[in-house]
């Protein structure tokens, strides 16, 4: 076997792992895309479903919708502008340090609490919430430039 042969071939050995690699990874990617859009799947169904007493609805209220701000992101913001009253709703905006908390000004109660961001974020913020009235988490969206935020204060039953 000549030498133009055998780098030839390891080439074509090192293509095909990249491609493999490649494969592997956006079946991965596609498989977290869909546990994250899909919340209720049963992918998630050993995931701890009960929040924090600090973030539940309060008495008379049927649900709450935190959202779990960082402020440093610029979705952050554009989330915490789109942030509506819901009726029936409690809507509140979770943050880890009070410095994050400043970079925030609106009528959207503010909670600053370091345990209790870390309890519930998931690696990605902005993030939204929905906790029912028994304190279960229902539904949770990961949110990104192009989702569509007024559909998520629209007063529906989850935070789609």
């Amino acid at each position: 076997m000549s030498l133009a042969t055998a780098l030839a071939l390891l080439a074509l050995l090192v293509s095909v792992f990249a491609i493999l690699a490649v494969g592997a990874l956006y079946s991965r990617l596609r498989m977290m895309e869909h546990t994250v859009l899909r919340p209720g799947s049963t992918r998630l169904s050993d995931e701890p479903r009960a929040v924090p007493p600090a973030l539940r609805p309060r008495q008379g209220q049927e649900a709450a919708l935190v959202l779990l701000l960082d402020g440093a992101c610029s979705v952050c913001h554009l989330l915490w502008d789109a942030a509506r009253p819901i009726p029936g709703t409690r809507v509140l905006a979770l943050f880890a340090g009070a410095e994050s908390a400043e970079a925030f000004e609106g009528t959207t109660e503010k909670v600053v609490d370091p345990d209790l961001w870390s309890a519930i974020y998931e690696g990605y913020t902005p993030c939204v919430y929905m906790i029912d009235s028994a304190g279960q988490l229902t539904d949770r969206r990961f949110v990104y430039g192009d989702t569509d935020l007024s559909e998520l204060f629209q007063g529906s039953s989850h935070a789609s």
